[in-house]
């Protein structure tokens, strides 16, 4: 028998051992590859699909100009097409309160994407402790579309203030100053001059012509005096009453509602005159609303005396005590049946009429409980 003796070479090991290696990390790096080719190849279609379905500008302006076309036609409302675009700077727009926040208010613009900020500063001329006194959610407001700010160019920022919320004219930055109107709807805007005007120089008399006459002492009432004792609890009233002031003979009666709730009634038939403000040292009928004035109003009672002609033709004089209002120059104004009232004059009350005061909600109603 023969026997063939097989011995192992190390070399030949080795070499079995680094092929059996070799070939996971072959493996590997070729299902690596397949990957990133396949990665590759899948973005490429994602961009050319995006280039694709990606409208031109001119057809972003073709949509903008149908969606406007539509907002015309329809007068607003409906599932119109919303703009992605800024509202132009210093244009008066409308829009919805959709967020209340501690700093402000968030309002949707209609027509736009966009929601822009009204700042607590910009909701009201004077001091506005909380938002929820000026406006509540879902309310529709006339807002001023502010310049952006280069640094934050996407920020929208709105102003209240610098609007007319009735009529929705530009009030420019010192909002609030809003020319007064009589009750006839007629505008005094055009009394006043602003800014410095030249000083008036008399014209200099001819040689030797009579000379213009010195302005003589003025002895008359300063008012001075009159204000000194027109004093109470150490706050100077705004008014006195008139010297046909009297107590009514008749029960009337100040129903206050806010909202659809009912307040206590003020009783206004035990004195002369009710003054209505934020002071309650000196005012009757308290107004805690910040857009008040310390003494925003006066509801006085005067006799008056009027003819009136009966059935068989005679004309009789009649003496009663009738209600008058005055606002007494408030800074947001006395409003009677939903029409401001002009400054330090008397308004004559009827019965059933609605007296507002400021931006305040509540509302109250004049009753005679006689009639």
């Amino acid at each position: 028998a023969t026997f063939v003796l097989m011995v192992r070479s190390p070399s030949r090991e080795r070499d079995r051992e680094e092929n059996r290696r070799r070939v996971p990390r072959e493996h590997a790096r070729g299902d690596n590859e397949r990957n990133h080719r396949r990665n590759r190849d899948y973005d490429r279609r994602c961009s050319r699909s995006r280039e694709r379905d990606r409208p031109s500008e001119s057809s972003w302006q073709r949509r903008e100009d149908e969606g406007s076309g539509r907002r015309q036609e329809g007068g607003g409302g409906g599932n119109l097409a919303l703009s992605d675009l800024m509202p132009p700077a210093n244009t008066i727009q409308e829009g919805s309160v959709v967020s209340i926040k501690p700093f402000g208010a968030f309002v949707q613009l209609d027509g736009f994407r966009k929601q822009g900020l009204v700042h607590i500063s910009q909701l009201a001329p004077q001091r506005v402790d909380a938002v929820e006194d000026i406006v509540r959610m879902s309310d529709r407001v006339k807002v001023k579309v502010l310049p952006g700010d280069h640094e934050q160019p996407d920020k929208l920022a709105l102003s209240m203030k610098q609007v007319d919320q009735k009529t929705g004219a530009d009030l420019g930055d010192g909002g609030g100053r809003v020319a007064r109107r009589s009750r006839d709807g007629d505008d005094e805007s055009g009394n006043y001059t602003w800014g410095l005007q030249p000083l008036e120089h008399d014209e200099p008399c001819e040689a030797g012509g009579p000379s213009a006459p010195k302005e003589q002492a003025n002895f008359e009432v300063t008012g001075k005096l009159a204000e000194a004792t027109n004093k109470v609890n150490g706050v100077t009233l705004k008014w006195s009453e008139p010297h046909d002031a009297m107590k009514p003979s008749k029960h009337w009666r100040l129903y206050v509602f806010k909202g659809k709730e009912e307040l206590e009634p003020y009783h206004i038939h035990r004195m002369s005159a009710y003054l209505l403000g934020r002071e309650r040292r000196v005012c009757d009928i308290p107004l805690d609303h910040p857009s008040c004035s310390s003494q925003h109003a006066v509801l006085q009672f005067r006799l008056t005396q009027k003819i009136e002609r009966g059935d068989d033709g005679e004309s009789r004089v009649s003496k009663l005590v009738r209600p008058y209002l005055m606002d007494l120059g408030s800074t947001n104004g006395s409003f009677i049946n939903g029409e401001q009232q002009e400054a330090q004059r008397y308004v004559e009350l009827l019965h059933q009429d609605v007296l507002r005061f400021g931006y305040s909600s509540r509302e109250y109603v004049l009753l005679n409980a006689d009639g």
